[in-house]
This record gives structure tokens, C-alpha cells and sequence, in this order.
């Protein structure tokens, strides 16, 4: 472990509350301010594609709230449409005969919260006494006819939950920030970049802590103390992970720095008799009770953005009303044909007859009515969506969206020109469309969101973030064996050798997210690099 710059200091003394302790006197950070701006990340807001693990895609695409108070309610209303064209080599074997519908909205998950209201550490350092002392100072109360006051007492939870989510992502903000000025600054501009971050992350802590310190209720206690923790074990996880990067890019100093902060969160848990300190050298089953813990806080304090969803099938009822209409249509003409040639065998004058005449009504009926299920399945497949959402608050259940969703493989001359010119960017000459066939599977969302609503339940919301979670399990059943050897000369050294080359596949996404009023939305694209084990990187394509 990496032992601390001589100017960190730690706090040993278990006494010391609220400050964690390693708050360093480096003068006024307003006098970098400029330089630095609020170590916020303005990209943040682009949707961002990431492996999530071995076969999973992650992509978050967030979607601005409306303004009701300036636009009315009905105008605030924002309607979003995600598109993506994902182009699957053949080789693959993925296609409508093998992989469905219900395939594709299996493989695909979304998930959907509110995103977090975008502050700096510098406004953040001010919550816990403009919103967390009020609310916690009604923890406890009764109500007017004595009875406990349960509002009083999930606001406050509700407080501290969100107060962990700010400190989250204000913090991943800032570290992203300070990546990219290690890429492009010298040692000391780097060095002044986390003094900047250390000084503005105790301020927040030790304000939080005053806070959470002058809690009674035994209730609010332990809320404050597993959100204490899990704040912790963010600004541990952060401050040690950028310290690693930036040791390895070369910022030695800067890297120590932020190693002592990230140590003085340990200790300062250890003192205070949080669970969940890690120790070097520890054994496999402590490293697997730290990933517990961690994962469990996490969920306890993130839990409180999450939306819930109830998904139907789309075109469910009109579906049933239009096999109901092709089944009327079948019976009619099985009663018209029974009905003119009468209503038993006599008036035809022969058994066998009658009953060729009754074998062929039944047999058009049948067909006719399966004909017109196969035609309005088809219509309504075209027309209607696969499924459909209700957005709808955890606590309330207040709608504050609807989503309709679709997808289908599509014929390459029916995919847009801007899609066809995005995937074809890189390709150097036609004939590669014949060297590499591709299946192109489409996927789109149209997200309607009630901005008025969801202020409702918290106006400090700006924005709504879905998550889209694609498995590619299925797509990697038929591949080849990820390593085959491969015979060639070198025309140098005028020897035959041979290699191990790894076998992989390119999958093409083309995609983009816009506003339903603004149809000339720009499409990107990525390379997804796979394998028989998994996948390998994701490529930017511009």
C-alpha cells in the first residue's frame, strides 16, 4: 500500500467528529477555480457504451426533462426516439429463423431512474444544511393524532439516500475530469487538480458528518450510518482508483496525495466502527464480503432513483379484436355455404355429396381464417409496437412516462441512407458487402415523458437516464474456435512460420437518440470486437 505524502494528515484520534481527517491546508481553492472550473464532467450527457462484463453491452442515453413552469404542462411533455441498427455477420447464424422477437426483448433490458441532479462538490457542500438537518429534524415526530409521522420519517430517508447518489456521481464526475487533464497538463497543474478535489471532498464529508452526528432517533441512526458508510466507500473507491491511474501515467506526487485521502476513508471507518474495511492480503472470503457490503449500500442508496416498469405486450388487444373478426369472417362463409345448399343432405339428393360440401366449407373456413390471422399478425407487427411501458414511481406510483418499443431484422435497402452511410464509412469498395454478409437487426424506443409529473415527486430532477443492457449469449453459440494457427512466408527472412491468431468478429452498431421533432439528429457508430469467449473492446467509428 502506499504510504502517505508527509503534508496528509490522518486522524487518529477516534474522538474526532465530524471531519474524516485528511483536509490539508493548501490555501484557497477559489484562487484555481478558473483553472479548474467545478471538476464537473460536461460530457456526461452524450450516451456512453461500455462493456459491462464478459457477453454484456451497457449503454446509458439520458433524457431531459421538460420545464412546465415555463413551457405549461402539456408542452413540458418530451418525446425522445432511440434507433439502433446493429449489423451481425452471417456467420453468425443470427437471424429471424433463429432468433425471435421474444429472443431479442429477452436479451435486451433496459432500466430506468432518474438521473442525478448534476452539482458541483462546491454546491453539494451545502445540502446537508439547507436539506438533510430540516429533514432529519422531523424524524421522530408524531402526527397530530399521535401516530408517528411515516412522511416525515421517508423524506428524511429519502434525503440522505439521495445525498449518497450526489456525492456519487460528483465525484466520478470530477475524476473523469481530472483523467483528462492528466492527459493533456504537466505535474503541477495535475497536482494542483487534486489538492483542489481532496480540500472540496472534505468540506462536503465534514458537513455531511456535523450533520448526521446530531442525529437522536435510533432509526436515523443507523440510515445515517449506512449511508456514512456507503459515502465512504465512494470517495475510498475513487480516490484509490484515480491514484493508480495517475501513478501510472507518471503524476507520482499527485497519486500519493490522493493515496493518503483514499486511506484516511479506510481508517476513518475502521474508528468509527463501520463494517466493510479492507485489509491488504486479505483472504477470499473477506475480499467477497467487501463486495457484498459494497454492492448492498450501493443498492440501498441508489434504489431511491429507480422507476418502476410495467410492460404489456403492444398490440395485445387489437390483435385478439382482429382474429376475433378473421374467425366471424371464416364462420360466415361456412354458414353462407351451408345455407345454400341446404340445410341437410335430401336437398342435395346424395350422402356423399353433402358431405364433400360440408368437408370443403369447413376446409375454406380454416383457411380463410388463418390467412387473415397471418395478415393482420402482420399488420399489426408493422404498425403497432412490441411492447409497451408505464414509467411509474417506486413510492407513489406516479406515471411519469410511457415507452413503446420494437424491433425486427430489416432488409438492407430498407435501412435508411444516413444509417447505410454511417456502416459504409469504413469500407473501401462494394465488394466487401459480398466478402462480409450481414443481417441487420433494428431496435427502436419512443420514450414520452410527463415532466410535470415527475417534478411532482421531486423538482431538483432535470433528467431521466435509461439503462440498455444487451446479451450476447446467444449471438456467440456459433462461433468459431477462438484461436486457430495460420501458415504464412516472410518474403523478408525468406522463411514459412506459423501463428496462433485469435478468431473475432466485428459487429457494426449504428445509432442515435433524439428528440421526435428533430428527425435530422446525426447517427454514430461503434465496432463491438468479439470472440468465441466473450467480448474483446468496443471501437469508436467516426
Amino acid at each position: 500500500m502506499p504510504s502517505p505524502d508527509p503534508t496528509v494528515t490522518v486522524a487518529a484520534d477516534p474522538a474526532i467528529w465530524p471531519s474524516s481527517g485528511w483536509q490539508e491546508d493548501v490555501g484557497a481553492p477559489g484562487e484555481w477555480a478558473s483553472l479548474l472550473g467545478d471538476l464537473t464532467d460536461e460530457g456526461a450527457r452524450e450516451p456512453r457504451w461500455r462493456v459491462h462484463d464478459r457477453t454484456h453491452l451497457e449503454l446509458a442515453v439520458e433524457y431531459p426533462l421538460g420545464d412546465e413552469k415555463e413551457e405549461g404542462k402539456e408542452k413540458a411533455k418530451r418525446t425522445y426516439v432511440w434507433e439502433a441498427y446493429f449489423y451481425i455477420p452471417r456467420s453468425l447464424r443470427v437471424g429471424p429463423d433463429s432468433y425471435s422477437k421474444e429472443h431479442m426483448l429477452r436479451d435486451l433490458q433496459s432500466y430506468v431512474r432518474f438521473a442525478v441532479p448534476p452539482l458541483s462538490l462546491e454546491e453539494l457542500a451545502a445540502i446537508p444544511e439547507e436539506r438533510l438537518r430540516p429533514a432529519l429534524a422531523g424524524w421522530g415526530h408524531t402526527s397530530s393524532d399521535g401516530a408517528p409521522d411515516e412522511e416525515a420519517t421517508e423524506r428524511a430517508v429519502r434525503e440522505l439516500r439521495l445525498f449518497a447518489c450526489h456525492i456519487r456521481a460528483s465525484a466520478i464526475s470530477a475524476r473523469r475530469t481530472l483523467q483528462r487533464m492528466a492527459q493533456r497538463s504537466d505535474r503541477a497543474t495535475v497536482e494542483m487538480g487534486v489538492r483542489t478535489l481532496l480540500v472540496r471532498l472534505d468540506r462536503v464529508l465534514s458537513s455531511f458528518r456535523a450533520v448526521i452526528g446530531e442525529a437522536t432517533d435510533s432509526s436515523a441512526q443507523v440510515t445515517a450510518r449506512w449511508v456514512d458508510e456507503d459515502v465512504s466507500r465512494v470517495v475510498e473507491t475513487i480516490l484509490s482508483t484515480l491514484s493508480i491511474k495517475l501513478r501510472e501515467d507518471g503524476f507520482e506526487s499527485a497519486a500519493t496525495l490522493l493515496a493518503g485521502g483514499a486511506v484516511a476513508e479506510a481508517r476513518y471507518r475502521a474508528l468509527h466502527g463501520h463494517d466493510g474495511v479492507g485489509r491488504e492480503g486479505a483472504s477470499k472470503r473477506a475480499v467477497e464480503h467487501l463486495e457484498f457490503r459494497r454492492h448492498m449500500l450501493k443498492r440501498f442508496t441508489s434504489s431511491v432513483l429507480w422507476l418502476r416498469r410495467q410492460v404489456s405486450e403492444g398490440g395485445k388487444w387489437t390483435l385478439h379484436v382482429l382474429y376475433a373478426i378473421a374467425a366471424s369472417a371464416a364462420m360466415a362463409f361456412a354458414i353462407v355455404a351451408a345455407l345454400y345448399h341446404g340445410p341437410n343432405f335430401q336437398v342435395i339428393g346424395d350422402l356423399w355429396t353433402w358431405a364433400v360440401v360440408v368437408m370443403l366449407a369447413y376446409a375454406g373456413k380454416d383457411r380463410i381464417k388463418a390467412t387473415l390471422q397471418g395478415v393482420f399478425s402482420k399488420w399489426v407487427r408493422k404498425h403497432l409496437p412490441d411492447r409497451r411501458w408505464r414509467l411509474l414511481d417506486r413510492a407513489e406510483g406516479r406515471r411519469v412516462g410511457t415507452v413503446q418499443e420494437r424491433s425486427a431484422f430489416v432488409a438492407n435497402d430498407d435501412v435508411p441512407a444516413g444509417v447505410r452511410a454511417a456502416r459504409n464509412s469504413t469500407r473501401q469498395h462494394h465488394l466487401e458487402e459480398q466478402a462480409r454478409p450481414e443481417r441487420v437487426l433494428w431496435h427502436q424506443k419512443i420514450c414520452t415523458l410527463r415532466s410535470a409529473e415527475a417534478h411532482a415527486i421531486d423538482p431538483r430532477f432535470a433528467s431521466i437516464t435509461e439503462i440498455f443492457r444487451l446479451d450476447l449469449r446467444r449471438w456467440l453459440a456459433h462461433t468459431d474456435d477462438p484461436k486457430q494457427r495460420i501458415y504464412f512466408a516472410d518474403p523478408e527472412t525468406q522463411q514459412v512460420t506459423s501463428a496462433m491468431a485469435p478468431r473475432v468478429y466485428n459487429i457494426g452498431i449504428v445509432y442515435r437518440v433524439r428528440p421526435k421533432d428533430e428527425p435530422n439528429t446525426p447517427w454514430k457508430r461503434v465496432r463491438v470486437v468479439v470472440g468465441r469467449k466473450g467480448i474483446k473492446r468496443i471501437e469508436a467509428v467516426e
